[in-house]
């Protein structure tokens, strides 16, 4: 190590080429870096979707959850399963080992799900096999598609969201736009008549099959005249719903049945199952859900920044996009208030480091290893792969104190060897080569203590595993930068101490006279019979009085552990007393949760109804 801090001394422009590097790195990394509130969920999981359009949740859960996790529960390395059936979906998820490769674990589940199709109820559409993150289930914002134009009814707010609004959202990067709540699905209904169906003796089934057998669309094949081959189909598709009335049903000798005889064919929509309502309006909206690594703040960001763009791109006119149940906002001020804490943080330890070593240039020195720290900290976070998240920031957070005291060990020790009259930079060699290898054990045992965090299975390590990594970068950083910034910026700064004889030698608190000059010069002081007065600035007797406040504190202290080391006994069980008493009354009236309470600003009300009621009924209640 003292190579290096020699090295440091005899290239001074060498060791500011490499803070630069790092400021500009960790400059770099904020802007390209993810941000978001939790960090990266990385335990493989794979998320299995099955829709049965109409198939009540009884029936998901018998003839389709329950074989899909057959199927699906056969890949290798798997933890463990849950599952949910609702009305018309059913919805498995697989957690696998973390040693599973997880595009590995994706391409097995869709194996597996695609090979359980036959073995599923008729009229099932094929699995949808996606990665699973739990940290995005809920979507980061809802864009809602409204229109003041009567003529943009609900089945037109559907078919804009769905087939335009959906597939632009999920051209923003990191956004995952999977599905469309609200609206109305167009669709051509045929109405029967009961009585007419009874009359003729006509089940739906027949009308049905008499519907697909009229309106196909099958090639046909090709036909070569001449030099051009064409291709030809057959298209029986029905332009106008009001031809479909002459679709034949049955067909007897002598009577002929046709749609128009039992049935009423119009341009309508299908049973509607979801409403949603913005603001008392009936309106469609679709979830935003980010990819997995992507940053919330700059997936919610971009997609305000491009809803005009995206309006005027819309085929129908009167159409309006607007951004609701933003999550972001609760992300940025999490975020914002974790910044705010550790930048007030550094501003009081500023003042506590002024106050008791009494000198600007290392107060200055001291705190510019901090932000260089930091931003260190964010460029390797970045390399390694993990985002700027409360746990991170909370690392960061902690680390503010054993960042500073490493600049703060160096530079005290450097000050003192100043007092005893060795020149700057012999000084700053001594006192950063001397506390190198405390320092170095303090920050090794810092290390020890984290790693169970690291090393935690599960949720555990997904939640701390980024903060311990966090506060060990910077701390690594803090280290390194008091073995080479530190005592350049010292060699060069500092100024030798004056010799005078004070009585004091090489008292710690000349740091603060030295500093309370406001100069380069020595400052004299007069001795009257009330003791030494300072006959310099204001700001010198300010310190003054500071440090014979010092003075009298340590006095009471020192007068304190001497009664103590008299009274050991009486101190070791007055001090066992106390921590049994907190052991038995106080910690079990302590509140025990993962997480604690967070007011977000916002709450979300769950209402359910009784089985079976009707959707319109729901809505009015």
């Amino acid at each position: 190590m003292n190579g290096l801090i020699r090295a440091s001394l005899g290239n001074p422009y060498a060791v500011t080429v490499m803070s630069l590097t790092l400021i500009v790195l960790g400059s770099l990394s904020i802007f390209l870096i993810p941000i978001d509130i939790l960090p990266i969920f990385r335990s493989p999981a794979v998320q299995t979707r099955t829709f049965y359009n109409g198939m009540s949740a009884t029936s998901i859960a018998h003839d389709i959850t329950n074989r899909m996790e057959r199927w699906t529960g056969q890949a290798n390395g798997m933890a463990r399963q849950e599952s949910r059936s609702i009305l018309g979906a059913s919805i498995v998820r697989n957690y696998f080992q973390g040693d599973v490769d997880p595009n590995g674990a994706l391409t097995q589940v869709n194996s597996l799900a695609l090979a359980a199709i036959p073995n599923l109820p008729p009229g099932t559409l094929p699995p949808v096999v996606l990665p699973y993150d739990p940290t995005s289930t809920t979507p980061v914002c809802v864009v809602a598609v409204d229109s003041d134009d009567p003529a943009n009814n609900e089945s037109v707010l559907y078919d804009v969201g769905r087939y335009e609004v959906r597939n632009m959202i999920m051209g923003q990067p990191g956004a995952v736009a999977p599905v469309v709540y609200g609206g109305k699905v167009r669709a051509v209904m045929a109405y029967l008549d009961r009585q007419k169906m009874q009359a003729r003796n006509l089940s739906a089934v027949d009308v049905m099959n008499a519907l697909n057998a009229g309106n196909v669309f099958l090639p046909t094949g090709d036909a070569k005249f001449g030099d051009l081959d064409y291709v030809i189909d057959s298209n029986s598709m029905y332009k106008n719903v009001e031809d479909m009335g002459d679709i034949p049903v049955r067909i007897e000798p002598g009577n002929a049945t046709y749609l128009k005889d039992v049935a009423t064919p119009r341009d309508a929509n299908y049973i509607q199952t979801n409403v949603v309502r913005v603001d008392g309006k009936r309106e469609v909206y679709i979830p935003v859900f980010r990819q997995l690594g992507a940053s919330t703040l700059r997936v919610v960001n971009n997609l305000r920044d491009s809803l005009k763009e995206m309006e005027g791109k819309l085929t129908r006119s009167g159409i309006n996009l607007k951004l609701v149940l933003d999550q972001s906002v609760y992300v940025r001020k999490s975020i914002e208030a974790l910044v705010q804490e550790g930048l007030l943080g550094a501003v009081l330890c500023s003042l506590v480091i002024l106050m008791f070593l009494g000198e600007w240039r290392m107060t200055g020195i001291a705190i510019m290893t901090l932000p260089i720290s930091c931003l260190a900290c964010c460029a390797a976070l970045y390399f390694t792969g993990q985002t700027i998240n409360t746990m991170t920031l909370a690392g960061m957070t902690l680390a503010i104190g054993p960042m500073i005291d490493s600049a703060i060990i160096c530079l005290e020790n450097t000050h003192r060897h100043l007092g005893m009259g060795v020149t700057p930079r012999e000084a700053a060699f001594l006192g950063a080569s001397e506390v190198a290898m405390p320092e170095l054990v303090s920050t090794l045992c810092t290390f020890l203590v984290l790693s169970p965090l690291v090393l935690t299975p599960g949720l555990g390590q997904f939640l701390f595993k980024p903060m311990a990594m966090a506060v060990a970068f910077s701390m690594i950083a803090a280290y390194f930068l008091s073995r080479t910034l530190v005592p350049a910026c010292s060699a060069f700064w500092l100024k030798p101490h004056a010799s005078h004889d004070s009585g004091g030698g090489d008292h710690a608190h000349g740091a603060g006279e030295e500093a309370a000059k406001g100069s380069t010069e020595p400052e004299t002081f007069q001795i009257n019979g009330n003791g030494h007065k300072p006959t310099g600035n204001i700001i010198a007797r300010a310190f003054h009085r500071w440090e014979r406040m010092i003075d009298t504190g340590i006095e009471y202290y020192v007068k304190g552990l001497d009664f103590v080391l008299r009274h050991r006994i009486a101190t070791l069980v007055v001090a066992y007393s106390l921590l049994a008493l907190t052991i038995v009354f106080l910690w079990p009236m302590l509140r025990k949760e993962f997480f604690p309470e967070v007011d977000a600003g916002s709450f979300e009300m769950y209402v359910r109804a009784p089985s079976g009621l009707r959707i319109e009924e729901t809505e009015k209640r």
